[in-house]
C-alpha cells in the first residue's frame, strides 16, 4: 500500500510540474505509463485520474504566467488574435482540440496567451478537464504500446525509451512555438470558407 501512495504522489507531482513548464517538460504520460508497467497495470484508472488532475491544475499556473508576462506577450500576434476570439465558442473548440492532441503541448501556448488576454479561466478549466482526461488516457495507451514495441525492437530498456521520447517531445514543442499561428488560423479559415 505504501508503494501505491508513493507512485501516486510521483505521478501527480510530475504531471503538475511538467505541465506547468511552458512548451513541454518531461512527458508525464510516459512516466505514468512506465510506472503502470512496473505495477503490472494495477490501479490503472486511479493513476490516470491523478495524472490528468495534475495536468489540469497546472494550466492555472500557465494562465497566470501569461498574465504576469502580459506586457511582453501582448507584442505577439497570436495573443492579439486570442483577444479577438476569446469570447466565441470557436475559442473553446480550439482549446479542446489543442488540449486533446496527444503528445504535443499546444494548449500551453493557448493558456499563456489567454492569461495575457484575460480570457475566462473558469470556462477554460471546464473545457480542459474533459480534454485532459481523454488525452491522458489515449496518450498512455499509445505510449504503453510504443514503449513496449520500441524496447522490444531496439533491445533497450523501457526507461531508456521514455528518456528518448522526452527529448523528442521537447524538440517538437519548441518547433510548435516558432509557428505563426495567426497566419495558420487565417489560412485554415480561408480553406474552410472556400
Amino acid at each position: 500500500m505504501a508503494n501505491i501512495l508513493y507512485y501516486s504522489l510521483i505521478i501527480f507531482w510530475i504531471s503538475f510540474i511538467s505541465n506547468s513548464i511552458p512548451f513541454g517538460g518531461p512527458p508525464y504520460t510516459v512516466v505514468t505509463a512506465t510506472i503502470l508497467v512496473q505495477l503490472n497495470y494495477i490501479y490503472f484508472w486511479e493513476l490516470i485520474i491523478l495524472a490528468s488532475l495534475g495536468a489540469i491544475l497546472s494550466k492555472i499556473i500557465l494562465y497566470y504566467f501569461g498574465d504576469i508576462f502580459k506586457k511582453h506577450l501582448s507584442k505577439n500576434k497570436n495573443v492579439n488574435l486570442l483577444s479577438k476570439i476569446s469570447n466565441r465558442y470557436l475559442f473553446y473548440i480550439i482549446l479542446f482540440i489543442l488540449a486533446i492532441i496527444p503528445i504535443l503541448p499546444f494548449d500551453d501556448y493557448l493558456y499563456l496567451a489567454a492569461g495575457a488576454a484575460k480570457t475566462s479561466l473558469y470556462k477554460m478549466i471546464l473545457v480542459t478537464s474533459l480534454a485532459k482526461f481523454s488525452k491522458t488516457t489515449i496518450e498512455i495507451f499509445i505510449e504503453l504500446k510504443v514503449i513496449s514495441l520500441t524496447s522490444y525492437i531496439l533491445s533497450i530498456s523501457k526507461p531508456d525509451v521514455a528518456i528518448i521520447l522526452t527529448f523528442l517531445f521537447i524538440i517538437i514543442g519548441i518547433i510548435g512555438f516558432k509557428i505563426d499561428w495567426e497566419k495558420e488560423y487565417y489560412r485554415i479559415k480561408n480553406i474552410i470558407i472556400k
